[in-house]
C-alpha cells in the first residue's frame, strides 16, 4: 500500500510539475509526456522514472534520498545521500547514492549506486 501511494505521489508531482522542470530516465519520455494530457502515466506504465528533488520512482518502485538534491550545474559536484529503495511488498533496500551534476551536461543528472552503469535523469525542458 505504501508503494502504491508512493507511486502515485510521484504521478501527481510530475502532473503538478509540468510547468517546471521534469527529469526522466529516458528521452522517449519527454515526447510521450508533452504528447498528451496522461503521457506520464503512459511512460511509467512502460518502466519509465521521475527524478525530483528527494527522489525517484515509477509505478511500483520508489528510492528516496536525504538530504534533498539541488539542481543547480554552475560548477561540478558529486555530492553523497542516503535512503531506501521499496519494491511491492516487503522489500526495502537501504541504499547510497552519490549524485553527479557536471556544468559540461547541464540538465543531466548522474546517479551512482555502485552498479556497473549509472542511473541517468534527463530534464525535459533543455
Amino acid at each position: 500500500m505504501r508503494v502504491l501511494f508512493a507511486s502515485f505521489l510521484v504521478i501527481a508531482s510530475t502532473q503538478a510539475a509540468l510547468s517546471n522542470d521534469i527529469y526522466v530516465n529516458d528521452l522517449e519520455g519527454c515526447a510521450m509526456i508533452a504528447a498528451n494530457p496522461d503521457g506520464d502515466l503512459d511512460f511509467a506504465s512502460q518502466g519509465g522514472m521521475f527524478l525530483d528533488e528527494t527522489g525517484y520512482g515509477s509505478i511500483e518502485y520508489n528510492c528516496s534520498f536525504e538530504p534533498a538534491l539541488k539542481f543547480d550545474w554552475s560548477e561540478a559536484k558529486v555530492t553523497t545521500h542516503v535512503g531506501y529503495c521499496e519494491e511491492p511488498g516487503p522489500y526495502i533496500m537501504p541504499q547510497l547514492f552519490s549524485i553527479l551534476l557536471d556544468p559540461y551536461s547541464p540538465g543531466e543528472v548522474t546517479i551512482f549506486l555502485g552498479e556497473d552503469e549509472p542511473l541517468r535523469f534527463y530534464n525535459c525542458n533543455r
